[in-house]
This record gives C-alpha cells, sequence and structure tokens, in this order.
C-alpha cells in the first residue's frame, strides 16, 4: 500500500480515478487519457517547459493541461494522467498546479501530499489496479517490472512504484523471484 498517504484516502482516490475512466476502460492508455480530458473539457497541449513537466490551469474558463514536449512518451502520459489527478482531486483549492514548483513556503507540506495524491490518481489511470493484479500472475523480478512497463507504457521506475504502492513488491527490485500477494 502507498506508505506515503493514508489507507483511507488512497481507496477515496481509487474511487475517484475509476469513475473518471468509467467507459473509457478499453482504449488504449494515451487515448484513453486524451478522452477523458476531452469528456471534461479539458485541452491538453505540448509546450516547452524547461524543467517542469506539465502543468493545470485555468484560463479564462478552460482548463489546459501542459505538458513537456521535450519528454518520452511514458513520461507524457503519466504527466497527462498526474494533471488529471489534479483536476479531479484539488481543483477546489486553486487553478493552477505546476509540477516542480512550491508556490509559497506555507504550502510546502499541502503541495507535497497534494502531489502523492496525484501520482496515486495518476497511477490508476495508467496502471489500474484491476489489471496489474491480472498480470502478475508468479514471482516478480526486475524482468517482470520491465515486461509490465512495456505492456502500461511507462517506465520501469513507474511500474516498479506502483507494485509497491499495491503492496505487490517490498523495498528494490532485484533478478531474484519475490513473493506476492495475488
Amino acid at each position: 500500500m502507498n506508505r506515503l498517504l493514508a489507507s483511507e484516502k488512497v481507496d477515496a482516490i481509487k474511487v475517484q480515478a475509476n469513475a473518471a475512466m468509467q467507459g473509457f476502460e478499453a482504449i488504449p492508455t494515451h487515448e484513453r487519457l486524451l478522452s477523458i480530458a476531452k469528456a471534461n473539457n479539458i485541452e491538453v497541449l505540448e509546450a516547452d517547459l524547461f524543467d517542469i513537466s506539465g502543468a493545470l490551469r485555468k484560463e479564462g474558463d478552460v482548463w489546459r493541461i501542459y505538458v513537456n514536449r521535450q519528454d518520452s512518451p511514458q513520461r507524457k502520459r503519466f504527466t497527462i494522467a498526474h494533471e488529471l489527478g489534479h483536476f479531479f482531486l484539488h481543483t477546489t483549492e486553486g487553478t493552477e498546479f505546476v509540477d516542480g514548483y512550491v508556490f509559497t513556503r506555507s504550502d510546502i507540506i499541502r503541495y507535497g501530499e497534494r502531489e502523492l495524491e496525484a501520482n496515486e490518481f495518476a497511477g490508476n489511470l495508467v496502471m489500474p489496479e484491476s489489471k496489474v493484479r491480472e498480470l502478475v500472475t508468479g514471482a516478480i523480478t526486475d524482468e517482470t517490472i520491465v515486461s509490465l512497463a512495456r505492456t502500461f507504457e511507462v517506465s520501469p521506475f513507474a511500474m516498479e512504484t506502483r507494485l509497491k504502492n499495491l503492496g505487490l513488491i517490498n523495498g528494490p527490485a532485484s533478478s531474484t523471484p519475490r513473493p506476492h500477494t495475488p
């Protein structure tokens, strides 16, 4: 389980992510994310963001997700999902969310929690728990993680993090098989 968020919060985020994904589950990941954005009147744009992966901003009456055009396709997908997390979880708290930027010193703790929540939401959209559990049928090795990462079109790091957050692995990956709970 995600040890950085309360289990009740993780469960609530999963419910919200599953609701956002309703009707889009069978669509490939990138198209799924764009379809969820479009269904919620959110524009997704690429831009030169330099050291920032993405941002969600309300501009006039329109919400926009900006992703760094220099990032890999895997990173862009996760960034879109992360920014959708901010949209569904945090838009009552503000109108701008920029990855990697803290707005005020007093917001540091809350900012960190919002980022963890948006990451948890993104993990649910990009690597749905039911699908992950369906595909994890044996011992989890480094090779398993790489294979799952390819399947979900994410980085091995993102896949390993998701497996840890789901309680399927503990600690760092290794080439030695590790037991898991199906």
